[in-house]
């Protein structure tokens, strides 16, 4: 029993024996901290202004060359708020008007269109242009309700469409747009929901 006891004892005091204890001269040493890591910080802004062109389908009349503007708030990383203007000047005749002589003049003939529209993110990821660069990408759906003037009308209109855009810089944003404009419009016959489909593309800048 007591050879039990001397090797137990043994055991347990031979490592604190040969354990390194700190000298005089190592007591101001610094102990080393761990490495601390630091995450890029994401950017406060989160307004954006741009520019819009494309073309817009009119139903029952022609295909129109659209210019417009934007302001897009960013409310969270997946939402923002969207406010649109466009316009196509000068809207052609329609086969109806051929046939049968103008319908409208002037500035009538303007199609005017501005909205207020939510929009989300479907999905979030990185497009690559060369090298080890990535751009910020997202594929996002947009809703909401706005007016559209044409043909002496002013109808209440409501929005939807989808889009993509890439960021590049973290300040520039190109997006291309899809959208239709659902209203009732009574110019060549009675009231009927019309689609007016917009194909565009745009840049932004992140304020």
């Amino acid at each position: 029993m007591l050879s039990r006891a001397i090797l137990l004892l043994a055991t347990v005091v031979a490592p604190l024996a040969f354990a390194q204890t700190p000298s005089a001269t190592d007591e101001n040493a610094t102990i080393a901290e761990p490495e601390k890591v630091y995450r890029s910080k994401v950017r406060a802004e989160f307004v954006e202004l741009g520019v819009t062109f494309g073309v817009v389908n009119i139903e029952n009349f022609t295909s129109e060359f659209l210019a417009g503007a934007n302001l897009t708030f960013r409310a969270t990383e997946d939402f923002f708020l969207q406010v649109n203007y466009v316009q196509a000047s000068d809207a052609s005749l329609s086969s109806a008007e051929k046939r049968q002589g103008r319908a409208f003049d002037g500035d009538d003939r303007d199609f005017t269109h501005y909205d207020l529209l939510v929009g989300y993110n479907l999905f979030q990821g990185e497009f690559f242009t060369g090298g080890a660069t990535a751009n910020l990408s997202a594929l996002y759906v947009v809703a909401g309700v706005g007016d559209t003037e044409f043909g002496g009308e002013s109808r209440f209109t409501y929005t939807v469409g989808l889009g993509y855009q890439v960021a590049f810089n973290r300040r520039y944003i190109v997006r291309f747009d899809m959208r239709d404009y659902l209203y009732e419009s009574s110019l060549l016959t009675d009231d009927n929901t019309t689609n007016n489909i917009q194909l565009s593309a745009g840049i932004s800048y992140l304020f």
